[in-house]
This record gives C-alpha cells, structure tokens and sequence, in this order.
C-alpha cells in the first residue's frame, strides 16, 4: 500500500512509510482510551518547552517532545518540495489535543503543555529533515523505491 500512496503522491516509499508510522504511533500514544477517566476539560498550565538539555530524560514531558519528532522530520524532509505537508505537521497537535478535549469517551484530557511540547517535537524533527530535504536534493540522492 506503502509502494502506491507514495508512486501516486510522487514520494520515496521510505518517506510515506515513515509518515505512517509516526502517524500511527503519535495515534496509539494519545488518543488510546486513558485509565484514570478524566475527560471533558483542558489545563492551561506550564508554557514552555522542554529544556534541550533535558530531552534525554524519560519524563511525560520529554517523551511528547521526542513522539513528534519522527513527524516533523519527515514532514521537513517533504517540506523541500512541498510545504502543505510541513503546515498539515504542524495541525496534528492541535488535532489531538481537540480529540482529547471533546471524545470524552476517551476518559482523556487536554493540556496545554502538550500543545507546546508536541510543537517543540515537531520543530526539532522538521529542522533536521529540511537540512536532510535539501542536501539530499542537492545531491540528487532521493529514491522513489
């Protein structure tokens, strides 16, 4: 399925399987059912993003910053020749926090720091993948297979 969506969108499968997978992971993490059942409201506190020096930690935290960080790179690596992918990126957190915050069966709630943490994720990730995205295009090392 991987080997079409990419011939059809003209992307290397490597790129739409990576997608994917962040994608489905980014899914499983926060919009899976939650056990403590609290739902139908958002907290607003705590604004600022992870320190880059505690991102190799194993707190809430730092793992929504590094869940991100597959997305944005490779919605970076896109954004070379394709910048919607890289804006669509950066809508998921805003997505999931509003699933979070209005599926209430999910026993979830959102967070605002969550929203800032995810963002952060993807902004570190699409950094890396711009660079990766435009010396691979330089060099002409992008493969379609």
């Amino acid at each position: 399925m991987a080997s079409r969506v990419a011939a059809r969108l003209d992307l290397p499968v490597w790129v739409v399987v990576g997608l994917g997978l962040s994608l489905s992971l980014i899914a499983a993490a926060t919009l899976s059912p939650a056990a403590n059942r609290i739902a139908g409201s958002c907290l607003r506190s705590m604004v600022a993003p992870v320190d880059p020096r505690d991102l190799i930690g194993r707190s809430d935290r730092v793992l929504n910053t590094w869940l991100f960080v597959p997305l944005g790179f490779f919605a970076g690596f896109l954004a070379v020749r394709r910048v919607w992918v890289l804006v669509l990126a950066f809508c998921v957190p805003l997505f999931v926090e509003g699933i979070q915050r209005y599926a209430q069966v999910l026993g979830r709630r959102c967070q605002f720091q969550d929203l800032v943490d995810n963002t952060w994720g993807l902004i570190l990730g699409a950094l890396v993948g711009v660079v990766v995205g435009l010396v691979a295009q330089r060099t002409g090392s992008v493969r379609r297979s």
